[in-house]
């Protein structure tokens, strides 16, 4: 395995053109993606990871542009690249792409199997049979029978058509698979079945996966190393075990006691108020700042950088001013208590 990561984001900022100007959906990503890793991306819904995603394999929307930064795909940059050029070099036989509105990403009029003929033709030099006995492999695997590869998607129900992308997704057996909650239609025992395999292939191939996802849980549950976002920025990044253990920005922190945990059964869940702002031109302050219950003045007035914590040696890093005094200094529950003063 090669030591150059797979996937590198540097500094990624991106933009969309609106009449009140460029609103800025991502600022200054940066994190990487080794082969053979999942990854979690998570923050809650309007963060920017879906839009970083997107960027990847340039399917932001016509407005969207990549403003600044880089993106690296086995060390050569990608983010200038014509949609001819990414046809032929990225998308699907190398990075795939499984997003979550499942029923807008058919073509209501295509056969399942002609979609795969399809994307085989583009992208491989796969002949027509060889693509359909492959594509049948993955009806299977994710739990469809092979024999309806040739009915239309109308004919599959929503979690039937999230099940079908997937199998699309994964028949060129890709390199990287970036998967943008890819199970919200199933039910829970899909969605078990789903990462099951996801794992299998973890354990016997170099794939990498991309998991996208508002429930830090799963990403803890299921991925080596995670990047936490909020307001278009990456407030945190490191492995699970670090940051499962000792989260080191106040937005990790407060997302992690927002689902339950088996170690704290009793603990109250907390919640985070208000929402993701909306930026517009360069974003020079945390966004995290007014709904932070730790800020001060100094957060509304610069962006943190993304910084080694203590554990530096395994990439652990936070893009906070506060790290040390709130998570160094006592114990951050206690502060919080004190903040908020519910005393409960």
């Amino acid at each position: 395995m090669s030591n150059q990561p797979l996937l590198e984001v540097e500094n990624l900022t991106i933009e969309y053109s609106t009449r009140e100007g460029p609103l800025t959906a991502v600022s200054n990503a940066d994190f990487t993606v080794s082969e053979g890793e999942y990854f979690g991306l998570v923050g809650e819904s309007g963060c920017g990871k879906s839009t970083l995603a997107k960027s990847i394999i340039g399917g932001l929307d016509d407005n969207g542009r990549i403003a600044s930064g880089k993106l690296k795909y086995r060390g050569e940059e990608i983010q200038n690249f014509t949609d001819a050029k990414l046809n032929e070099k990225v998308r699907w036989k190398e990075i795939a792409y499984i997003p979550q509105a499942s029923m807008n990403s058919l073509d209501p009029m295509q056969r399942l199997s002609e979609q795969a003929v399809e994307i085989a033709n583009v992208h491989t030099d796969l002949g027509d049979d060889e693509a359909l006995d492959q594509f049948s492999d993955m009806f299977e695997v994710v739990g469809l029978p092979e024999s309806r590869i040739r009915d239309y998607p109308h004919q599959f129900s929503g979690g039937m058509q999230q099940r079908a992308i997937i199998a699309l997704a994964l028949f060129l057996e890709p390199s990287i698979i970036i998967a943008d909650e890819p199970t919200t239609a199933l039910d829970v025992i899909m969605q078990d079945q789903i990462f099951k395999y996801l794992d299998t292939i973890k354990g016997s191939t170099d794939t990498s996966m991309i998991l996208i996802t508002h429930d830090i849980s799963l990403v803890f549950e299921s991925c080596d190393e995670l990047a936490v976002m909020h307001g278009g920025q990456v407030a945190e990044t490191g492995a699970i075990t670090d940051v499962y253990d000792e989260p080191k920005h106040p937005y990790s922190y407060l997302l992690q006691r927002a689902f339950p945990d088996i170690r704290y059964p009793n603990r109250e869940l907390e919640t985070i108020e208000g929402t993701p702002p909306q930026q517009f031109g360069d974003v020079n302050y945390c966004t995290f700042a007014n709904r932070c219950p730790w800020s001060t003045e100094e957060c509304r007035e610069a962006a943190p950088e993304l910084e080694a914590t203590d554990q530096s040696a395994d990439g652990h890093r936070a893009a906070c001013f506060r790290t040390e005094e709130i998570f160094e200094q006592g114990d951050p529950d206690e502060s919080l208590v004190a903040i908020r003063g519910d005393g409960s």
